[in-house]
């Protein structure tokens, strides 16, 4: 089956330390480059500016991905800075934002699953993604929905039109933060529970990220605990949310039950962390750090 991910492919800088990296980012590119490398076929729709496409999505474009580019004046361009060892802690700031989605821009749409990986509040509004669940399944990644951007600052928002557009979603993800800025409730297990009812699209699955804790997946009908999987080494954790929600649609498009997908997502997602840049791995490897313990 074939997953089509939308969303802004970004211009990053990430301090991490007294280092600075720049590359490309969004979750739309970690979660396509993670995707294509375990052996999913992948199709991106994005934005960016055009003297800014051809740089920022070239690795997309070289391993096999198709690339439909909307045109927007600016490209998105993030800062990300890391205020600790653990890189648990991070402050965001945007140069710029790219022009929103449209339902236009479904036109180029191609896939069973469309997994939808909004940066702010203002990329993808609730006509979008109800056009969206015409033509499949919709994952949405919450996070851009509760922030945005005021000033060049990222800061937490509401998100006014939540319960309208979650019925047109199948697959949620967010982080504790942000489930419980949606419920208000501070417990990944019950806040994932809660945001499973709101969703009105089968399969009805919330997935409650809580970074080296683990986290949890909610259906109206049960509740999986995921479980941290330990890093050997902390490299940079910039797209690991991304890569995460990306091996889990891989994970339960192959057959796999909730829990066992959401542990598959854990060990993909500590492999990223311990790495720079996006997912460099392959589902072999994936499986293997699986079998070899550290949960």
């Amino acid at each position: 089956m074939t997953i089509c991910v939308i969303g802004h492919v970004t211009r990053d800088r990430v301090f991490i330390g007294g280092a600075v990296r720049e590359q490309p980012g969004g979750a739309a590119w970690y979660a396509a480059i993670a995707l294509r490398r375990l052996g999913r076929d992948v199709n991106v729709v994005t934005k960016t500016a055009p003297a800014d496409a051809g740089a920022l999505l070239r690795e997309l474009r070289d391993a096999g991905i198709t690339v439909t580019v909307g045109h927007s004046p600016a490209t998105t361009t993030f800062e990300n800075r890391y205020l600790d060892a653990a890189l648990s802690r991070r402050e965001q700031a945007a140069e710029a934002v790219a022009a929103p989605f449209a339902v236009q821009d479904l036109a180029a749409a191609r896939g069973d699953v469309l997994q939808l990986g909004p940066l702010t509040n203002a990329d993808m509004p609730v006509a979008f993604v109800q056009a969206a669940a015409t033509l499949g399944a919709v994952a949405l990644d919450a996070q851009g929905m509760v922030r945005r951007v005021d000033d060049g600052k990222v800061a937490q928002a509401p998100w006014a039109d939540a319960r309208p557009a979650l019925r047109h979603v199948g697959f949620l993800k967010v982080d504790e933060a942000e489930a419980a800025a949606l419920t208000g409730e501070k417990d990944c297990e019950r806040a994932a529970k809660r945001l499973a009812g709101w969703l009105g699209q089968a399969p009805r699955e919330a997935i409650v990220s809580a970074a080296g804790r683990g986290g949890a997946i909610g259906t109206p009908q049960r509740l999986f605990r995921v479980e941290a999987i330990r890093a050997r080494r902390l490299a940079d954790a910039t797209g690991c949310g991304d890569t995460f929600f990306a091996a889990y649609l891989h994970s339960r498009l192959q057959g796999e039950g909730c829990a066992e997908a959401g542990q598959f997502a854990a060990a993909c997602a500590t492999l990223t962390l311990e790495r720079f840049g996006a997912f460099s791995g392959s589902e072999a490897e994936v499986r293997e750090r699986l079998l070899g313990g550290g949960v």
